[in-house]
């Protein structure tokens, strides 16, 4: 199973169980965000929040080119 694709499992999991656990929101926005960043090239060790700083959004981050690697 791919990456992204374990990390949307498991912000759909999460998802299902929020009206149950409200506090699990934050962990499927990371989840997402996760799921996005691994689409754009960057590895799943890869620090969420600087990037979110840096760029303002995911949507904002730039693909991860072979010369970042």
């Amino acid at each position: 199973m791919s990456l992204i694709h374990e990390a949307l499992q498991k912000a759909n999991y999460n998802l299902n169980n929020l009206a149950k656990m409200p506090m699990l929101l934050s962990l499927v926005k990371e989840q997402l965000n996760n799921a996005v960043l691994l689409d754009k090239g960057y590895d799943i060790s890869e620090e969420v929040e600087p990037l979110l700083e840096k760029y303002g959004s995911v949507e904002d981050v730039p693909e991860k080119s072979n010369e970042t690697l």
